[in-house]
């Protein structure tokens, strides 16, 4: 059977028909004044032609500079200011959107930008391949820029990351040796302006011949068991997700068990799991969730990368049990990672983390001080990252291109870690963790506790430090609520929660606020913006769609 590629509700194309109209598409850019070495934006839908598009400016020797589409053309929007600080920063000359060629560059134009705007389904049409017979092109070398794909910009303008063909290669191959993704059947949700969604999935699976299906990211939000049961229908070997996905999909299986029957996911063999650290508890749930439906034990795969690296720094091997160490708290919050066999009467409870692998070939990772010291095994430091997978330049949003590596010859990755038995434990980010009484504690770990406070009526939990006083930091959580509450349930929720976190951390928590599902800011990745969160909350701008509670407005009188 020849291999699909293909978006749901879409056309499919075997593998010489995706090839005929992305090499015809590469030469439509080249009629359109796009040389090698140019950068090109394309807003990435899943539809088929834009596959094609992405692909057909790697064959034309650009550099692809994805975005997420964005249905609105208002200038002010935040999305769209986004994108315009991109495309600024980028340089590029030529713009490739899924919707309305003329609005969007009226829009850029609004912001002093003078480009070439194409339509996606004109670029990479149907009727293109083959029309002209074959299309020559240009040779590529290992060391040309690939891929400029921006980060998320929790506070200031994003940054770019700027890959070249040999990093995303030797990253890619690492990858798909580690997972065993070759000649199998991969489906995703996630979106392709992040590298999960774009190189993980699609330029994953086109490296290692296998089949390919998109779901569009708001299919999942809308309704989280399409994701699994996509994975069902296509006889899925693997697929990707970060942990908020993993949770969502659970709650939707409980709400709607009727949904599950006639599930078979006995074909996945890898179910990466990354973008923010990793509940050990999340991984049985979800297991155990769907293991009737023929899902196997240890298919859960936790991993841990970045866009400096192109996509995974760290992962485990299919089907091997998850290494999980119950972490000492008091070592841990000094900088240590220690196991307890079991918490002691009267003490906080162990803390369990979950191993995210041994590195992948072609990269190198080290945990350092800091002071910049390699530290030893145990000890908790700044992650950073080397080898031929790291990125080797940055554009920042002037458009400068600067050196992404250090004077050790590494990048630098603002995470937290420890290697024990050679396995990489992910701890937290440097700027998020909470400093109290000379003790650094992850918001995860307090994020975990508020949660088993109330299970049944939290989503999702923030815990965010504000630097308002010189000696720690105020801890202020952020709860999303599953149904509708009025005030006096807030108010003991907050109790509830409150309580909790002091009982198991020993730390007062200031302020709690309360909001809808949805309500939290998150990345494209799924993670968290607790900074930006920080920010609302120190130039007093927080949005209206939380509420503080009245209890704790006057509990830190």
């Amino acid at each position: 059977m020849a291999k699909t590629v293909g978006a749901a509700e879409d056309i499919r194309l075997t593998y010489p028909e995706l090839w005929a109209r992305a090499t015809a598409c590469a030469a439509r850019l080249r009629g359109a004044g796009v040389e090698p070495g140019a950068r090109v934006v394309v807003e990435t839908g899943t539809s088929t032609a834009m596959l094609c598009a992405a692909l057909g400016v790697l064959a034309a020797g650009a550099v692809l500079v994805p975005v997420a589409a964005t249905p609105s053309v208002r200038p002010d929007s935040a999305d769209n200011r986004r994108v315009t600080s991109i495309v600024r920063a980028s340089g590029a000359g030529c713009y490739l959107t899924c919707g309305d060629a003329v609005a969007r560059a009226d829009m850029l134009a609004t912001a002093g930008l003078d480009l070439t705007v194409l339509p996606v389904e004109d670029v990479a049409a149907e009727d293109v391949a083959g029309a002209e017979g074959p299309h020559p092109l240009p040779p590529v070398l290992p060391q040309q820029a690939a891929l400029l794909q921006f980060s998320s910009g929790s506070l200031a303008a994003p940054k770019g990351i700027l890959l070249s063909h040999r990093n995303l290669v030797v990253n890619m191959w690492a990858f798909l040796r580690r997972i065993g993704l070759v000649a199998g059947r991969g489906v995703t949700w996630l979106p392709l302006s992040h590298d999960m969604g774009l190189i993980g999935s699609f330029l994953g699976c086109l490296y290692g011949g296998s089949a390919f299906h998109a779901l569009a990211p708001g299919a999942f939000v809308r309704d989280p068991l399409r994701w699994v049961e996509a994975m069902s229908s296509f006889g899925a070997t693997h697929s990707s997700g970060p942990p908020f996905a993993l949770d969502l999909t659970i709650r939707r299986a409980e709400r709607v068990p009727a949904r599950l029957a006639g599930l078979d996911l006995s074909a996945l063999q890898a179910l990466v799991v990354g973008s923010e650290r990793i509940s050990p508890q999340l991984c049985d749930r979800f297991e155990a969730v769907f293991a009737p439906y023929g899902l196997r034990r240890h298919t859960l795969l936790p991993g841990y990368g970045l866009a400096e690296n192109c996509l995974a720094v760290t992962l485990r091997r299919p089907l091997t049990p998850s290494a999980v160490i119950a972490a000492d708290p008091e070592r841990l919050e000094a900088g240590r990672l220690t196991e307890v066999p079991a918490a002691a009467s009267g003490q906080a409870p162990a803390r369990p983390l979950i191993g995210h692998g041994v590195p992948l070939e072609g990269t190198e990772v080290r945990i350092v001080t800091a002071d910049g010291v390699p530290a030893p095994p145990g000890a908790v430091g700044e992650i950073r990252i080397g080898g031929e997978s790291a990125c080797e330049w940055i554009v920042g949003s002037e458009g400068r291109q600067v050196p992404a590596r250090g004077p050790d010859g590494l990048v630098s990755t603002g995470d937290l870690g420890a290697f024990v038995d050679g396995e990489l434990y992910v701890v937290g980010r440097i700027k998020e963790v909470i400093k109290h009484a000379g003790r650094t504690i992850a918001p995860a770990d307090v994020e975990q506790t508020a949660l088993a406070a109330e299970p049944a009526l939290l989503g999702a939990a923030a815990a965010v430090a504000v630097a308002r006083r010189e000696t720690a930091d105020d801890l202020v959580l952020f709860l999303e609520v599953l149904r509708t509450t009025g005030q006096d349930e807030q108010a003991r929720l907050a109790d509830t929660v409150r309580l909790a976190v002091l009982r198991d951390f020993g730390l007062p928590v200031q302020e709690i606020y309360v909001g809808r599902r949805g309500a939290l800011p998150r990345t494209t990745s799924g993670k968290v913006r607790r900074l930006h969160l920080a920010e609302e909350l120190r130039t007093d701008r927080l949005g209206r769609c939380w509420n503080r509670t009245a209890q704790l407005a006057t509990a830190s009188r």
